[in-house]
């Protein structure tokens, strides 16, 4: 056991001092940096450049006429303003409406069929004949000044793409919003940052321009972020990228917390999908981009992942019996508390974000049909109203929060099959248990459990908090993991944890079979082997 807790210490303490970095340490570093690296820009302009406005729009009609009609407000010459918008093969009047205003100036590119974002920005840049190439997004709102901002430092030759600043309002009032709209704040200060530097990583796809002939084709195959695949390609190019505080855009988050969610979802897939290619932006030669590629992007892209060696070296630890792991281990699970209460709404949106992520992670290994489009509606366009509805739970009363518009989101699964001691081959025990699942979505479900176990005589009944993620490989038997972690009550009361997985297959739209194996440790009992059929039902 000994080697188990050196090797759980190093683990918990590289692991939370990679998150502690990521989310605090190079936040706190950014202002030194910016003070001894930042670059003083040469600016050469003598005439205004031409500016092509890149929009790619697929079923907006509900806020592509408020658009065209924001972007005829725009201060800038209009000999020097091209704006061409995309109607990527929507189903709706999107493309009726844009093309009222060709008479305007207004340039209307249509599909004939839905071939995503990417194919349609790589369209509409081979057509585009301004110099500076202005991207973004149908949703977005600007200020009056916003292209005589972004356009003013290209006068430095070295400058290859400029990015506006977004400024997020909620109006769905959901803990994801709110959390959305605060983390999206603190975004927009480390880009201010990164822009002294001229070493912004990664811009904004809602508002940022480049040099037309920096632009890099976007790839179609699998989906792609836009704006940072094109941001870092200029990088990779020896150009820099900075930010334009005064380039002022609005927009609203999603209307409802399972649109956030999915949005959240694909931007991790589309990130991982591309992963290899950024790498080489940890160049050595170039320490500054290497920091800040690994501090801003790498890390928060792979924190679900630290996060989850985190706690489980932290559950490990606390069996070291010393009070400090207890106490930590106590606090990640007081922080789950609040964060699935929503009593603060961003720990909800950090725990719902890193579990998209995940969910992202796994998926771009999948198979997939393009970079298509799948839209999300907005705030300002509905309002959904919502009922809160909770369960009472263990320890300090756990409740679930769901909204009425989601659908399957609650969950039972029962099984029952026997625990086999490790120690004493051939002795079965009966092991039956129950859950109460609350799911995220499809993949990722958390919840409480309870059963009954008959060990050598004696009876148990645990009582559990639980999470089971059910991978996206396949179509009918599904790859799942499950854990649980708590207490054991009955002749005795004993701490328990259960590590295990198998597969999950489908036997309609809301019902599996399940088939699960694991490990189960219970305090001073031992570990033991169990073997367990059931069913798994979604409401």
């Amino acid at each position: 056991m000994e080697n188990i807790f050196l090797i759980a210490t190093v683990v918990f303490w590289s692991s939370l001092l990679l998150l502690f970095h990521g989310y605090v340490f190079f936040i706190l570093s950014l202002p030194f940096l910016s003070e001894i690296f930042k670059r003083k820009q040469k600016s050469e302009w003598n005439d205004l450049p031409k500016v092509s406005i890149l929009i790619s729009a697929f079923n907006e009609e509900a806020i592509i006429e408020r658009k065209i009609a924001n972007l005829l407000e725009i201060d800038y010459p209009k000999e020097l303003l091209e704006i061409l918008i995309g109607d990527d093969g929507s189903s709706d009047k999107t493309a009726e409406i844009v093309k009222h205003y060709e008479s305007e100036g207004i340039t209307l590119v249509q599909a004939e069929k839905n071939a995503g974002k990417a194919a349609m920005l790589n369209r509409l840049q081979k057509i585009a004949q301004g110099e500076i190439l202005l991207f973004c997004d149908a949703n977005t709102m600007f200020f009056p000044n916003v292209v005589r901002q972004l356009v003013a430092p290209f006068g430095d030759k070295k400058i290859g793409c400029v990015c506006g600043h977004l400024i997020l309002s909620d109006l769905s009032g959901t803990p994801l919003g709110k959390g959305e709209s605060a983390y999206w704040d603190l975004e927009s200060e480390i880009k201010k940052f990164e822009g002294a530097l001229d070493r912004m990583v990664g811009g904004n796809g809602a508002l940022y321009a480049i040099r037309r002939d920096l632009y890099s084709p976007l790839p179609t195959k699998k989906s792609v972020m836009d704006d940072f695949f094109v941001t870092v390609k200029i990088l990779q190019k020896g150009y820099f990228c900075t930010f334009a505080n005064g380039a002022i855009g609005t927009e609203v988050t999603s209307k409802d917390a399972i649109g956030e969610y999915r949005r959240k979802v694909r931007i991790g897939r589309a990130n991982f999908n591309y992963l290899f290619s950024y790498l080489p932006l940890l160049n050595p030669f170039r320490p500054l981009i290497a920091y800040l590629f690994f501090s801003h992007k790498l890390l928060r892209w792979f924190s679900p992942h630290l996060g989850i060696l985190c706690i489980i070296s932290s559950a490990i630890l606390a069996f070291s019996g010393k009070p400090f792991y207890i106490g930590i281990f106590a606090s990640i699970l007081l922080f789950f508390l609040l964060a699935l209460l929503k009593i603060i709404p961003q720990a909800y949106y950090f725990l719902s974000m890193n579990m998209a992520m995940l969910k992202g992670f796994f998926l771009s290994f999948c198979k997939q049909k393009g970079g298509g489009w799948a839209r999300e509606a907005r705030s300002e366009e509905t309002t959904i109203s919502s009922i809160w509805i909770s369960l009472v739970g263990i320890a300090a009363a756990f409740m679930l929060v769901l909204p009425t518009n989601a659908s399957a989101d609650i969950g039972l699964s029962a099984e029952i099959g026997s625990l086999t001691p490790l120690e004493e081959d051939g002795i079965f025990n009966l092991d039956f248990n129950a859950h109460l699942w609350y799911r995220f979505d499809q993949m990722v479900f958390l919840g409480i459990g309870s059963g009954y176990q008959d060990i050598y005589g004696h009876y148990y009944v645990p009582v559990t908090a639980s999470i089971w993620v059910r991978f996206p490989f396949g179509s009918t038997v599904l790859p799942v993991f499950t854990g649980d972690y708590g207490y054991a009550f009955g002749d005795d009361k004993r701490m328990i944890w259960k590590l295990g997985g198998g597969v999950d297959i489908k036997n309609g739209d809301r019902s599996s079979i399940l088939l699960l194996a694991g490990y189960e440790k219970l305090r001073s009992r031992g570990g033991h082997i169990y073997v367990h059929g059931g069913l798994l039902l979604e409401f």
